[in-house]
């Protein structure tokens, strides 16, 4: 599942960050606003390619939200996010010896709707548009679409858990993708929640975090990744669809610098990497595993 459809899909989980500690579904006061920004780098260093060459990456992305508290029990904002990939292959002997993309890009849109329908009882939809693509891709071709469902249930004080899935119109076929919602605080230092959103794991995976003191964080966490971008409109892959997955695994330093910004700082791995090139009905033409690829990150955020 991609971050910027995560991104989303946690929206509710900030609505209940500043519930839980009352046990309440309930947002913030009617008027609030609250806007949120974050910029994230990832590198992903070199690795093998099982069928022959190497390849590494890197990224850099961008991502914003608005959210308008309009009663109690019913919030609703808007988010976008644009990312920049640079891949650069080495001889991949699965693709013919020739790199079968170069810059991939995503931009999104999304409409975030919150409705508390109790006080420990909350549900959310998020319409989103996205266009992931190669450069060279007609950005007609590269449109996809759907929305994101979630709901959350305050269990208890310290205990918020919920479940969602994301349907996603990606070119050849709707992908539905399950997830997991969890913030549990296990005592004073120990915390059991979603990782990130902004992070290189984007906002689906599950970590253990500890609080070391009130300004620095520790953690450790994962999740499973699948992205798909359409090719350019020319060359040996012309308008084919890239479908891209892993499973990321970081260990996270967090330190909070001030009310409203935070800086997080990653080191980990990109796991079960597999590449594949599809045809535009979904049928598979190439595709190569890459070994355990050590990567970093970093995500500078603020929120006021």
């Amino acid at each position: 599942m991609s971050d910027s459809v995560m991104t989303r899909a946690l929206f509710c989980i900030a609505c209940l960050c500043v519930a839980v500690p009352r046990a309440s579904a309930q947002g913030n006061p009617p008027g609030t606003v609250t806007v949120s920004g974050a910029v994230t780098g990832i590198h992903q260093f070199d690795v093998d390619l099982d069928q022959g060459g190497h390849v590494q990456w890197s990224s850099a992305a961008i991502n914003g939200s608005v959210t308008r508290q309009f009663v109690p029990a019913f919030a609703a904002g808007i988010s976008l996010r644009y990312a920049s990939e640079d891949w650069r292959f080495d001889s991949p002997v699965a693709f013919g010896g020739t790199p079968p993309w170069q810059d991939l890009r995503r931009a999104s849109a999304g409409l975030n709707l919150s409705l508390a329908l109790s006080h420990t009882l909350l549900v959310g939809l998020s319409p989103n548009v996205e266009w992931a693509y190669d450069t060279g891709a007609s950005t007609g071709d590269a449109l996809t679409y759907g929305a994101v469902v979630s709901a959350v249930k305050v269990v208890r004080t310290g205990m918020t858990l919920g479940a969602g899935a994301s349907v996603q119109r990606k070119f050849y076929s709707v992908k539905v993708s399950p997830f997991v919602i969890v913030n549990w605080k296990l005592n004073d230092h120990l915390r059991i929640a979603n990782t990130t959103s902004a992070g290189p794991e984007g906002g689906a995976g599950v970590e253990l975090r500890w609080t070391l003191t009130p300004v620095w964080e520790l953690a450790g966490g994962g999740v499973t990744k699948s992205d798909r971008y359409r090719l350019a409109q020319t060359g040996p892959n012309a308008g084919n669809v890239a479908e891209i997955s892993s499973i990321p695994m970081f260990a996270r330093l967090s330190r909070k610098l001030g009310p409203n910004f935070k800086a997080d700082f990653y080191a980990g791995a990109m796991a079960q990497g597999r590449l594949r090139i599809k045809d535009p009905n979904g049928h598979e033409l190439a595709s190569t595993d890459c070994g355990v690829a050590p990567a970093i990150a970093a995500t500078f955020s603020l929120k006021y």
